[in-house]
């Protein structure tokens, strides 16, 4: 019976699940996740046991906690990797012209590349952006702080055009406030393109949105340097 440690339920996994227990924790690692990905698409976060993870990766759920300690250690490991793979994809597909003058096609490049990243690996911003496949605090909490790690960058990208084009604006006050409103938009953009199948395309919804965001840049200069003053 499957009980028995003697007779593992998993001979249809294949060969390479069987030499999988030759590899140690480090190049077991990317075969676990890989596991689990699809287990907590499939059933959320607190519908997977590392019992499920185990029998998903051809191993002994000993071996799964050689890996990882604990469940939401796997998801965040989960979660840091496909975050560090997609905003590879974003920063090899973005403009390379970061010192042009014109807001909205630079914007519109950058959310198209975006949003590209997000058709190519819909799965994983599944996970990202619309919690699929559940979290609990402590993954909510990385999922926050890699947002703020964002808005950091984008702020710091914004601060360093406006000083190039714009230098009659407070870029310190103004840089931040534009860094948070691109990044919703941007969230808001991979949304509409993962729950609205077929209505939009990475390049539509980039020209459109990029030329929202770049619209509204001017408003965000006006609005800012008052509040400055208060």
């Amino acid at each position: 019976m499957s009980a028995r440690p003697s007779t593992p339920s998993t001979p249809r996994a294949g060969p390479s699940r069987g030499r999988a227990a030759h590899l140690g924790p480090e190049r077991r690692r990317p075969l676990v996740l890989d596991a689990a990905f699809e287990l907590f698409l499939e059933h959320g976060y607190d519908g997977t046991s590392m019992e499920a993870v185990a029998h998903a990766a051809g191993v002994t759920k000993p071996v799964v906690y050689d890996c990882f300690g604990s469940k939401e250690e796997l998801f965040t490991a989960l979660l840091q990797r496909e975050e560090t793979r997609v905003l590879g994809q974003i920063a090899a597909a973005l403009p390379r012209e970061a010192d042009r003058e014109d807001p909205e096609q630079l914007l519109a490049d950058a959310l198209t590349a975006f949003l590209r990243a997000v058709a190519a690996s819909p799965q994983a911003y599944r996970v990202i952006l619309l919690g699929e496949g559940g979290t609990n605090a402590a993954v909510a909490r990385h999922i926050r702080t890699g947002r703020a790690e964002q808005v950091r960058v984008i702020a710091a990208l914004v601060a360093e055009w406006l000083h190039r084009h714009r230098p009659n604006v407070d870029a310190d006050a103004v840089a931040p406030l534009v860094a948070h409103a691109l990044v919703g938009v941007a969230e808001a953009s991979a949304r509409a393109l993962l729950t609205e199948d077929g209505t939009w395309t990475p390049e539509g919804l980039g020209r459109a949105l990029g030329a929202l965001a770049a619209g509204g840049l001017p408003a965000l200069e006006r609005g800012v340097q008052p509040l400055q003053g208060t």
